[in-house]
């Protein structure tokens, strides 16, 4: 596995701050207001300082088409429409999911702070990312969190040769737990093993357990975020925004209204950090654990920058270029 400094001969390093502000620039022209680009380009930065390439800044060129074709609201009045001490609900209006998911996140943290545990769910919006992003707003506060994602409006796949597998996408899903120091423990993942269906008839004929359990994870996703928490009331106005059709669900557990907040923090460290003194696994030159990896590289590229390879450049300096943005390389 290559080491965390190492980058291709074509890679520029981009400090957090210029690319934020790249990001948001570039949402401003398509007629979000700034404290909504902004807020968007924060998640997108924070997943590429991560190096999880395929949710961070690299999805606005998804992100642009919606809001340019009006697919996503650039515009929309968040609203709370449910809310007891221990949950809230939230719609969207069409917007981008990032709003309205790191605001359910917000109001879950103060929830939880106080009652101890709390849970949220979002709908009528566009994609949420990464479900980490609300996991790790959660984890500055000591919280354990569960969170999945997913689209509503389930319908069977079409293809004649189609089997089980084919009859959920692959949603988001993350749990989160907190750490004293060090990295705590994330397992952000997408809720499948397996790429395709190539992947898939193979490991049904040599190690078919991961094939089932992937297939468990994608319907318990989808069915939960898509199917109850994207659920549009029967009096909910028809969506002009065709894009908006997913779904948010956070579940938070402050684990000081279980045992003592301190030990245990202070056991997940220990457990991570004897974990990670042990031998890596076969053809890896590191021991990891979820989360650990992304949490070094947080560290070493907010101080040196997030390599931006020359892919990633050119779909950014197009985009940027298509509305009229300064690019800060």
């Amino acid at each position: 596995m290559p080491s965390l400094n190492t980058i291709s001969p074509d890679t520029i390093r981009v400090f957090p701050d210029d690319l934020c502000t790249l990001t948001s620039d570039i949402l401003c022209r398509l007629d979000l207001p700034h404290a909504d680009a902004r807020r968007i380009a924060d998640c997108l930065v924070a997943v590429d300082l991560r190096g999880v390439v395929s949710h961070g800044t690299r999805q606005l060129r998804r992100y642009v088409k919606e809001f340019q074709t009006r697919q996503i609201n650039p515009c929309p009045q968040i609203c709370l429409v449910q809310e007891t001490p221990v949950n809230a609900v939230f719609d969207g209006d069409g917007g981008a999911g990032y709003l309205v998911a790191t605001q359910a996140t917000e109001a879950v943290i103060q929830k939880t702070c106080s009652q101890g545990v709390a849970m949220a769910a979002t709908r009528n919006h566009g994609h949420v990312g990464s479900c980490g992003i609300y996991a790790r707003m959660a984890l500055k506060h000591n919280l354990i969190t569960w969170t999945v994602a997913g689209g509503r409006d389930w319908t069977p796949p079409t293809r004649a040769d189609a089997t089980v597998w084919e009859a959920m996408q692959s949603p988001p899903m993350c749990f989160a737990v907190p750490a004293a120091q060090g990295p705590p423990l994330v397992l952000d993942m997408n809720a499948t093993m397996f790429k395709g269906r190539d992947e898939v008839q193979n490991a049904m004929q040599t190690f078919p357990d991961p094939v089932f359990k992937s297939l468990g994870l994608r319907f318990i996703s989808t069915i939960l975020a898509g199917a109850m928490a994207g659920q549009l009331p029967s009096d909910h106005p028809p969506s002009q925004f065709s894009g908006a059709s997913r779904g948010f669900f956070i579940v938070a557990v402050h684990p000081g209204h279980i045992g003592d907040l301190e030990t245990f923090t202070q056991e997940v460290s220990r457990i991570i950090s004897e974990s990670l003194k042990l031998n890596p696994l076969p053809g890896l030159d590191t021991a990891d654990l979820p989360g650990s990896r992304e949490w070094k590289r947080e560290q070493t590229w907010a101080k040196e920058g997030i390599p931006i390879n020359r892919d990633h450049q050119n779909l950014l300096s197009i985009i940027a270029r298509e509305v009229n943005v300064q690019i800060p390389w």
